[in-house]
């Protein structure tokens, strides 16, 4: 019997108290070391025994495969967010949460008790469009802060939280990222930046949004391996960082990380876009349109292509801007972002000779809770106090700049001059640039600071 590191692989003596490469004290796996060469008449019974395995119990050998490529260890970029480095250990707060798991009496129950425990357990909202992004936490954080309604969490701090109980209970689980949306008329991830992810147990997934376990066939998902989580996780680091006025340095370090380890999914390179819209400086906005591009190349996703079209309006390319949001709307329908786009671009896409979608009609097939209020904006006959009072909600419940114009309309220059003094820069411009769109040039000065508004 052997120890092997699980952050670089290096394997040591039993009963060593450390790596002897990276010193990590936390990292260190029993393996069994490899077993003296059999015989060859053993060797050709194994083999007839696994070809009649492999024949008779296909799906067996199917979860073995899935189950091996689930422990995969690659090497991970030195680069990454500390969370990075152990992003599956229970500590000692979720112990006893681990031996309710256990106690069930197989995989199946398991996985499912697990999800029910933290389900039931969360108060805390996951992080919406327009949202603040919270900062990585470990799993026995996460479990410590799911109570209170105040908080934000990722779906990746859930997937990670559901993984950590069922693997410390026995099971073979990995987080895994949604690679296509539940429902064709919506995205899979709105945020178009942060992803989103559910939990693999054996055949089952875990929807850690809601808390339930449904087939794996049923949900389109890629399994990420060790170096990949920690991309995800240092591209939630990275947009933590740079939302919230952290060390740019340290914020664009992350999100580069992140590419490099997990350069299968568009999801880091959409992380790292609006990094760069954060803390690029001057160049910031082509970067990002160069990473836009590059994730669009590898999966075709409505957030990606309305993300896209916000940087080309800020670059003043009206055109382009709307032809990315005519095709997130024809992509997504029922999205409420897309819908409200729609509304703002839709001179810009007549010029163009361009079928838009009308979005009053896609607001009011949204599912978002914001749409109902959204649509009460844009549609006709709502009466003025319910219409200022769906402002401001809308206004109240994030800081996404699209939904900030829409609602700075109804309830006019106070809540303009208001909105300068809540907002970053970044947001603030592109809540400007979506008033003008909207034909309220006075709101835009006051919301990026003339008190006299523009006069």
């Amino acid at each position: 019997m052997s120890l092997e590191c699980a952050h670089c692989g290096t394997r040591c003596a039993d009963g060593s108290p450390r790596c002897p490469k990276c010193l990590r004290a936390t990292n260190l796996m029993p393996v069994v070391d490899a077993p003296a060469p059999r015989p060859r008449r053993a060797r050709v019974v194994v083999a007839v025994v696994t070809l009649l395995l492999v024949v008779g119990g296909g799906g067996a050998w199917h979860t073995l495969r899935s189950r091996r490529a689930l422990d995969r260890v690659r090497p991970i970029p030195t680069e990454v967010a500390p969370q990075a480095n152990d992003p599956l250990v229970a500590g000692a707060e979720l112990q006893e949460v681990v031996a309710r798991v256990r106690a069930e009496r197989d995989p199946v129950a398991r996985a499912r008790r697990a999800a029910e425990l933290v389900h039931q357990r969360r108060q805390a909202g996951v992080v919406g469009e327009g949202e603040a992004v919270p900062p990585p936490r470990s799993p026995d954080l996460v479990w410590r802060v799911l109570p209170s309604a105040r908080e934000r969490v990722s779906t990746l701090d859930l997937a990670r939280l559901v993984a950590t109980l069922l693997r410390a209970a026995g099971d073979p689980a990995a987080v895994a990222e949604r690679t296509a949306p539940a429902r064709s008329d919506e995205p899979a991830d709105p945020t178009g930046m942060l992803g989103s992810f559910v939990v693999r147990a054996g055949d089952h997934v875990v929807e850690v949004a809601d808390g339930t376990l449904t087939a794996q066939a049923s949900v389109a998902h890629q399994s990420l391996d060790n170096a990949e989580l920690a991309g995800a996780i240092s591209a939630q680091a990275a947009l933590e960082l740079a939302t919230s006025q952290g060390p740019r340095d340290r914020a664009l370090q992350y999100a580069s990380a992140a590419v490099d380890a997990w350069g299968a999914s568009p999801t880091p390179l959409l992380a790292r876009a609006r990094v760069w819209i954060e803390v690029g400086g001057s160049s910031g906005l082509d970067l990002a349109d160069s990473d836009l591009r590059a994730a669009i190349a590898l999966r075709d996703d409505p957030a990606a292509h309305l993300a896209r079209a916000r940087v080309l309006l800020a670059m003043d390319r009206l055109a382009e801007a709307a032809t990315e949001s005519l095709r997130a709307a024809r992509m997504s329908p029922a999205w409420g972002t897309a819908g409200l786009a729609m509304i703002a671009l839709r001179p810009v896409l007549e010029r163009l000779d361009a079928s838009a979608p009308e979005g009053c009609d896609g607001l009011r097939r949204a599912r978002a809770p914001w749409t109902d209020d959204a649509y009460a904006l844009c549609a006709p006959g709502v009466a003025d106090e319910a219409r200022r009072a769906s402002a401001a909600r809308l206004l109240a419940g994030s800081d996404d700049p699209l939904r900030a114009a829409y609602a700075v309309v109804t309830l006019g220059a106070e809540s303009a001059t208001a909105l300068h003094d809540r907002l970053r820069v970044g947001p603030r411009r592109e809540t400007a640039r979506w008033l003008m769109l909207l034909g309220h040039g006075e709101l835009a000065a006051r919301v990026l600071g003339d008190v006299d508004g523009g006069r």
